[in-house]
């Protein structure tokens, strides 16, 4: 691996490379500097097998919501009709909402079996058990988008302190060469300082991706949680004013 840097000579900007042997900066660590690259490897893995199932799974969660959204309205279909699309689109956060409160509609059956109550106490009811229905699924879609994400926060935290650590020992080691053995030379401390060096590094490495997957699928979820919440409620006013018609159609009779 090559570092750049640069240097102004005479008003012009001459780019040269440091070149860096990572196997070699490796070789040199001790055998906690090993311990701190293994583990910290561990985590970096992990947290990318995170980030790529994470990316695939969001892309394919709002593939479906958008088409299962475009063909309920383009289509122009009702609460029954879309409720038999569902099934097509299991991952769909907006599917699931539809089916859970499809279905708490006709296992209470407003329409019909609270005729003898006052209508506006039938919203009431109606308005209460859908939002107990819409606050379960929501919170289930989101744990379930949500899961392992709390891998990608803790390598972010953790894996800069385990790079600190294996720094400090590093440094440590350094320290206590030149203490015992008074004018060392540089090859002596080479060890010591490739264990503070490198795993500085893998820290870095291991955090920063996290960080900012973390961050970033964090805002994606959230703003389909927003999505959830604005679709819950056109839902909740469709299935209220469904119950009105059928007022208005029993009292024709």
């Amino acid at each position: 691996m090559a570092g750049v840097y640069y240097i102004v000579f005479s008003g012009q900007i001459q780019y040269r490379l440091i070149n860096v042997n990572v196997l070699e900066a490796i070789k040199q660590n001790d055998i906690v500097g090993i311990i701190c690259l293994v583990v910290l490897g561990i985590f970096s893995v992990i947290s990318w097998a995170i980030i790529v199932f994470k990316f695939l799974q969001l892309a394919y969660v709002n593939r479906q919501s958008t088409i299962f959204l475009d063909r309920c309205m383009t289509q122009g279909l009702t609460i029954e009709q879309a409720y038999k699309l569902t099934s097509e689109y299991p991952e769909s956060p907006l599917s699931q909402i539809l089916r859970e409160l499809y279905l708490e509609a006709e296992v209470e059956n407003w329409y019909r079996d609270y005729g003898d109550m006052p209508l506006q106490d039938r919203l009431t009811l109606a308005k209460v058990g859908l939002e107990r229905v819409i606050e379960q699924t929501i919170s289930h879609e989101l744990k379930r988008l949500e899961r392992s994400l709390i891998f990608l926060a803790t390598t972010a935290s953790v894996a800069p302190f385990i790079g600190l650590f294996g720094t400090v020992w590093g440094i440590l080691g350094c320290f206590q060469s030149v203490a015992y053995q008074g004018n060392v030379a540089l090859s002596a401390l080479a060890p010591g300082i490739s264990t503070a060096l490198m795993t500085t590094v893998a820290g870095l490495v291991a955090a920063i991706p996290a960080a900012v997957s973390y961050n970033f699928y964090t805002n994606k979820i959230q703003a389909l949680a927003s999505q959830m919440d604005s679709f819950s409620m056109e839902i909740t006013n469709i299935i209220q004013k469904q119950i009105i018609k059928q007022e208005k159609y029993e009292v024709s009779k």
